[in-house]
């Protein structure tokens, strides 16, 4: 689809950009999560912007604003699209700083500019999911605890 307002403050911000030919990334809200679904949703994805994705330079941001094209580029590439307000977030920043204090580039290979970004919320992510399993797991214990006092009576 078109990113008309989304260049036009990249533009005002001074950051040279380049966009795919307009389209749809083929997640569509539920619809590429569907498994029937699913081979259509990557085909579509397949057309424009997943290459272009794959193709961008590793010291490039990668800007998408809707959720489901994030989500099919994180699924079908190495690459995280930022959302604007993070890109915006970032020009508000110094430079050469990141939420973690991590260096905006790094370098090596298959790092890019929104790994830094990326990281501390991937860890917050596996973190709470951990929570979640000892949280599980003890109800599970407590429950299975008492089913067994149950039992002895």
């Amino acid at each position: 689809m078109k990113m008309t307002a989304e260049e036009s403050v990249l533009k005002r911000l001074g950051i040279t950009f380049t966009a795919p030919a307009p389209g749809c990334c083929g997640m569509a809200g539920a619809f590429g999560f569907e498994k029937e679904k699913y081979e259509i949703s990557k085909a579509i994805g397949e057309l424009e912007l997943l290459p272009a994705v794959r193709q961008a330079p590793t010291d490039w941001l990668i800007v998408a604003d809707g959720f489901s094209c994030r989500e099919q580029i994180a699924q079908e590439t190495d690459r995280h699209a930022l959302h604007l307000a993070e890109v915006l977030q970032m020009a508000l920043r110094e430079a050469t700083e990141t939420p973690e204090g991590f260096p905006m580039f790094d370098p090596a290979p298959k790092h890019y500019p929104e790994d830094a970004w990326v990281r501390p919320h991937e860890a917050a992510i596996e973190k709470n999911m951990k929570r979640a399993g000892l949280a599980v797991a003890g109800i599970a214990t407590g429950a299975a605890l008492l089913l067994a006092l149950a039992r002895r009576r």
